[in-house]
């Protein structure tokens, strides 16, 4: 139809002219963007896609930033553990030449001197080793990778004290034990100043031996208190001995307590009671209790009459028939024999009853008399065999733990742990002596549990969403973390050997546990890039431009728009031909 009102044709090219623009302009911001959606007017769902794959492909460039950090925080606290480690390795050698009996105490304490320097370089390197002004390791905690107090008492125990012991026992009382178990156990039994060790056992034969150390005693074992530890363990020692060769409940209380002073020294035990009781009180206090073979002293004066006037009563017994005749008695009571029978026998019939000794003993002036003889303020502390009772040398001289035998001779000597050490009352000799749910070892295999988790957490954000992450421990590495705050190798150099072996392992596993952590991130990272690489050829294909497939777009739709035009130039005359037919 020819119209003159309407141009149909030119409307329609002028509508293909637009579509034409309109495509023109879309290619031209894809070619010059080089994204394929440039609004979300482009591809509304492929925009979302994007936006949300570009988010994850940002996070995961974070993430590996973050797993370097990490690498790098790792690679910081094991440098810094290595130097940890050649300063173990150092105070080691020195606890070793100071273990050697050709050095004296001065130059032991020279030795000493350098260990503690490198304590100090210890506690330095755990407090100031940081990265980016953060401490790298746990610098609040004061907890030991190991129960330093047990392990200082087993180590000692295992050191040959125990053997010395049982040597100088069978030296002094001719006793051996028979071969039966005698089993540790330690616990915080009343408190520091108390009981310090007992040895416990069913009677008559001595069975279900228990040596029951206390913690509180000995939760260092310094200088000061070595000497009375040793001493203590070789009271206790003569208790399981004697209790394990003869019916011990069936002797007097004096005896018992007495025969293991005289054996470990109680001249300082002595010279203290005095001091505060008087020599008469004491005198007094023995005298009451002379018979009796199941006295439980509990005062101060009472535990006088017991230990200290048993231990006079003892040097003065071997006074009189000598070192021979306290062997004899030993060996006549572990026979089976009575104390009267024993006493008699090894007096020669001096003493045909203990009625007779207490008759001598407390008749007039003689038990002062004999006090007044003992040389209670020199070095020697009146043990038998030693300087006072028998011209030898000091028990200091010969207990000192220097032994090359880690348990007894004649027992089976075993450790019970897991048990509550502070109720001494969940294991004992008529106590669930079995052990059921506690670890039992045997002493020469005893090795100090160490913690070796870490106590301090960092969390490095490995991933590109939330909660992805990968957890850091360590510790402290302190002295006092490591077990090693009382390490001294001029008194303890045996003891501080092996406490330098558990620092070792507990370093030597945090170490390890950097290495694979680093060996862990660095796998981290490169899965974190393989994800990134594919996520981002995902996002690559929604939403960059394809220039292949847009430059023949551009080609197309700018011949398009050029045709358009023409055309629409043509329908333009259109409206002329109506003239023509009306003229």
């Amino acid at each position: 139809m020819l119209s003159l009102n309407t141009n149909t044709s030119y409307l329609f090219q002028q509508r293909q002219l637009g579509k034409s623009n309109a495509a023109l302009a879309t290619t031209f911001s894809r070619l010059s963007s080089g994204l394929r959606i440039n609004s979300a007017k482009d591809d509304a769902a492929g925009l979302q896609i994007s936006n949300r794959l570009s988010s994850q492909v940002n996070g995961l460039n974070v993430a590996v930033r973050n797993a370097n950090d990490g690498i790098s925080i790792a690679q910081t606290a094991e440098g810094a553990l290595k130097e940890t480690t050649n300063i173990l390795f150092r105070m080691r050698d020195l606890s070793l030449q100071a273990a050697n009996g050709s050095l004296s105490a001065v130059d032991r304490e020279a030795l000493n001197k350098e260990s503690e320097q490198l304590k100090s370089e210890l506690n330095r390197i755990n407090t100031t080793t940081s990265f980016g002004g953060n401490e790298i390791f746990d610098t609040k905690s004061t907890d030991s990778i190991v129960n330093t107090s047990e392990r200082n008492i087993i180590e000692a125990l295992r050191g040959g004290l125990l053997a010395e012991s049982e040597d100088i026992i069978f030296d002094q009382l001719g006793l051996l034990g028979s071969g039966a178990t005698l089993k540790i156990d330690l616990e915080n039994i009343d408190g520091s100043g108390g009981t310090l060790a007992s040895v416990s056992y069913i009677p008559p034969n001595g069975n279900n031996l228990v040596m029951t150390i206390d913690l509180d005693d000995f939760e260092t074992l310094d200088q000061s208190s070595i000497d009375r530890f040793n001493s203590t363990i070789l009271h206790e020692m003569t208790h399981a001995i004697m209790a394990d060769t003869m019916n011990l409940s069936a002797n007097p209380t004096w005896f018992v307590e007495g025969t293991a002073e005289a054996i470990s020294g109680a001249d300082d035990r002595v010279a203290s009671d005095i001091a505060n009781f008087g020599v008469a009180a004491i005198k007094s206090n023995l005298q009451g209790i002379f018979t009796n073979d199941s006295v439980s002293p509990s005062t101060g004066i009472e535990v006088a009459g017991v230990y200290s006037g048993g231990y006079i009563t003892m040097r003065y017994l071997e006074d009189k028939i000598g070192g021979a005749g306290i062997k004899s008695m030993m060996n006549e009571l572990s026979s089976g024999q009575t104390f009267d029978q024993a006493l008699n026998t090894a007096s020669g019939g001096s003493y045909t009853t203990i009625g007779d000794l207490q008759t001598e003993l407390f008749g007039g002036t003689v038990f002062e008399d004999f006090v007044n003889s003992m040389n209670l303020t020199n070095a020697d502390n009146g043990a038998f065999g030693g300087l006072d009772a028998s011209g030898g040398p000091t028990r200091a001289q010969t207990i000192t733990g220097s032994s090359n035998a880690s348990t007894t001779s004649n027992f089976v000597t075993t450790f019970i742990s897991g048990d509550d050490d502070s109720v001494s009352g969940d294991f004992a000799s008529n106590v669930n002596y079995a052990g059921a749910g506690l670890t039992e070892v045997a002493l020469e295999d005893y090795s100090a549990l160490t913690n070796s988790e870490g106590s301090k957490l960092t969390k490095f954000q490995i991933g590109a969403d939330a909660n992805q992450t990968i957890d850091m421990s360590i510790g402290g590495f302190s002295t006092k973390n490591l077990g090693l705050a009382d390490f001294d190798i001029a008194n303890n150099p045996q003891g501080g050997i092996s406490a330098i072996d558990d620092a070792l392992s507990y370093v030597d596993s945090q170490r390890a546990g950097l290495g694979a952590f680093i060996n862990r991130m660095e796998h981290t990272i490169n899965n974190l890039q393989n994800i990134g690489e594919n996520v981002s050829a995902s996002r690559a294909r929604i939403r960059d431009t394809d220039y292949a497939t847009e430059t023949a777009e551009l080609t197309r739709n700018q011949i398009l728009q050029q045709a358009t035009t023409a055309m629409m130039a043509q329908s333009k005359q259109q409206p002329q031909l109506v003239l023509q037919l009306l003229g």
